[in-house]
């Protein structure tokens, strides 16, 4: 196993001793979880959370407090105040979700180039409220971690039908499009259970090997495919 970590994020690439090909790739983002302590990720996420409402609650307050000493006019700066609030959770909101996001996703590549994404989502438990949440995503990072720890992706990769029916396969890209945060790429799949249809991935900016499966993906272009 070789593995090189830099600004927290970790890909491991697998090969095989014995042969010169490749036993397989995983790409996944362990930010904190393998090179910032164990607790760092989901210590980070409750920051952003404890940040993000005490920011909708202190930025209207303030001002509003801040318009009364001033003498100014109350009910326009209130009410510009009250947007600016939203504008500013919804921005917040979406930097989390982006985050939480990567994090929990993981794409696999084997050594016959089929091409998986893992919703680590899946293999906790749905948690209610703030609180569940919180608990949802400690035991995400234990997940990543016992997969990191034990190989369990590499080692489903070393056999046939390497993750084919256990977790969803990316059979071709239908679009990629750049975003603020990195790319929005359409793709068609194929579920564990058979079934065929269309998901949306995230590729956020960070990887470490960014370019490798950025390029992965585009190699799954429909044009490239003919």
């Amino acid at each position: 196993m070789h593995a090189a970590a830099i600004e927290g994020r970790l890909y491991i690439k697998e090969e095989k001793r014995e042969k010169s090909c490749k036993e397989g790739e995983v790409y996944e983002d362990l930010d904190g979880g393998a090179c910032g302590g164990e607790g760092s990720f989901c210590s980070g996420v409750t920051l952003s959370i404890i940040g993000l409402t005490a920011a909708a609650i202190a930025v209207p307050c303030g001002i509003a407090v801040l318009t009364l000493i001033l003498d100014g006019p109350v009910k326009e700066i209130s009410m510009a105040a009250c947007l600016g609030a939203v504008a500013l959770v919804i921005f917040l909101a979406r930097k989390i979700g982006s985050k939480v996001h990567q994090y929990c996703t993981v794409f696999c590549q084997d050594d016959e180039g089929r091409f998986f994404a893992v919703d680590v989502r899946k293999y906790v438990g749905c948690g209610r409220g703030v609180i569940g949440f919180i608990q949802m995503l400690s035991q995400m990072q234990k997940v990543k971690k016992n997969m990191k720890e034990n190989h369990i992706l590499e080692r489903y990769m070393r056999q046939e039908p390497s993750l084919i029916g256990v977790e969803t396969q990316i059979l071709s890209v239908d679009r990629m499009k750049m975003t603020g945060s990195g790319y929005r790429v359409r793709c068609r799949v194929e579920y564990p259970n058979k079934k065929r249809g269309k998901r949306t991935y995230l590729l956020v900016r960070g990887y470490e090997n960014e370019a490798e499966l950025v390029a992965a993906f585009e190699r799954r272009m429909k044009k490239n495919l003919i």
